[in-house]
């Protein structure tokens, strides 16, 4: 929704609707926008959901812009220590993004130098460029060496510890 335009944000919206059904759902950008979401993306959206088949027709020959950002990812094959990257839309305004990547950071207290942590915030280009490379689907999330290790469920200590702990050899 924040680097996205009006259309992009009307077809993702139709895709979403598409992909689970019509019935008994409710289409909401999260537990928080970026405080800088411009607002005719907030209206795409709710044109598709209030009038998806006029909508549909507005986007009929619409293809989204795709982010020309080349970014890197680590070779996860060859990490001298296991890496925590931590997705999220921002742990500074969105509670369960803060709660994971506390998550994190406790583990990093508890392994100190044994581990790396690194959080990716949706509120970069690049970071959504990156999101999309590593095949981030919901946030936040956890990935463990480019393994997806949590999805949208803050882990316990115990189940984060065990699972950096398998990484590990």
């Amino acid at each position: 929704m924040l680097f996205g335009n009006q259309q992009d944000n009307m077809k993702t919206t139709l895709d979403i609707i598409d992909s689970v059904g019509h019935h008994n759902f409710i289409v909401s950008p999260g537990c928080d926008m970026p405080y800088d979401v411009p607002p005719e993306n907030t209206v795409g959206c709710e044109q598709a959901v209030h009038q998806p088949e006029q909508t549909r027709a507005l986007v009929a020959n619409y293809t989204r812009s795709s982010l020309d950002i080349d970014v890197d990812l680590p070779d996860y094959g060859s990490l001298e220590r296991p890496l925590v990257e931590v997705f999220t839309i921002d742990s500074d305004t969105c509670a369960a993004c803060t709660y994971m990547y506390q998550s994190a950071m406790d583990a990093k207290r508890r392994y100190g130098d044994g581990i790396d942590v690194v959080e990716y915030k949706a509120t970069s280009v690049e970071n959504i460029a990156r999101m999309q490379k590593v095949g981030v689907t919901q946030l936040p999330s956890i990935y463990i060496n480019g393994e997806l290790a949590f999805s949208s469920i803050i882990p316990s200590r115990d189940e984060l510890n065990r699972a950096i702990d398998a990484t590990r050899g």
